[in-house]
């Protein structure tokens, strides 16, 4: 019997692990929050540069990326990755690696 933590999930605990699909979903939802706008007005194919987005926001949203998923993102994802869609599929992948590893599996 072991008393040590499970260091996985003390690195990482646990989060929901999300499609691609459901990640725009949530993304589109927190752009239209810092946007001020309904999230039926945000395209998720569309640059966030044509909204608008002004550095604060991005990096509200990174924060929100680090907190809710647990990863370590650059300030600079909104302009890395210029739509809500790129963004979302750029989080998938992170989040597949991040699994894999945490499964022993290599990608």
């Amino acid at each position: 019997m072991s008393i040590a933590p499970d260091t996985r999930t003390a690195i990482r605990p646990q989060t929901p692990v999300l499609a691609p699909a459901d990640l725009e979903k949530w993304l589109t939802d927190r752009v239209a929050f810092h946007l001020h706008r309904p999230a039926r007005e945000i395209d998720p194919t569309t640059p966030l540069a044509d909204y608008g987005i002004d550095s604060v926001a991005a990096i509200g949203i990174c924060g929100e990326i680090e907190e809710r998923h647990l990863l370590a993102v650059p300030p600079t994802l909104a302009y890395d990755f210029p739509t809500v869609r790129a963004i979302a599929g750029h989080l998938a992948e992170l989040l597949a690696v991040g699994d894999a590893a945490d499964a022993g599996v290599a990608s």
